[in-house]
């Protein structure tokens, strides 16, 4: 047998067993307070690896997403120039208002949020820094073509009436 055949099955092994011990963890379920990244757009990636919150966000729990909106940021380096309407990903704590619930559901590694009748899926991707969250192209007649680039927030939430 030939060097050469050698070392291809000697690659060949090495490859199968590095892709069959290679696990992919897909999002099964978002939990805690997850904020939109500022300098994303409309269907692009955010071009600071999300290191920038957008001010308003979604607590997920059991089954619920409620609407939380940041009221106490004093960050100057928003989006469109607009003062406090979003804050650093590693801030210790902020202050938060609760809004609205809308019922939410995972299964297999998609957020199917329901609202006026019509549950528009969600396909969750994990990108390292943040979680990629892009509509299925069956849509309710409420959702866009937007994709959601989410970051999970560590932070203290102080909760305001």
């Amino acid at each position: 047998m030939s060097l050469f055949r050698v070392n291809v099955k000697i690659i060949s092994c090495f490859l199968l067993f590095f892709f069959l011990s290679f696990k992919t963890y897909a999002i099964q379920e978002l939990k805690g307070a997850w904020f939109e990244c500022e300098f994303s757009g409309k269907t692009s990636k955010p071009t600071d690896d999300c290191k920038m919150l957008d001010n308003d966000g979604f607590i997920f729990n059991k089954n619920i997403a409620a609407h939380i909106s940041v009221i106490d940021s004093q960050e100057p380096n928003c989006k469109k120039n607009k003062f406090g309407q979003c804050f650093p990903s590693d801030l210790k704590f902020v202050t938060i208002r609760k809004g609205r619930q809308d019922k939410v559901n995972f299964q297999k590694g998609k957020l199917i949020l329901s609202f006026l009748g019509c549950g528009q899926v969600f396909h969750l991707k994990d990108r390292i820094e943040y979680v990629e969250a892009a509509p299925d192209k069956k849509k309710c007649f409420w959702a866009g073509k937007k994709v959601f680039y989410l970051k999970k927030y560590n932070g203290k939430l102080i909760f305001k009436e």
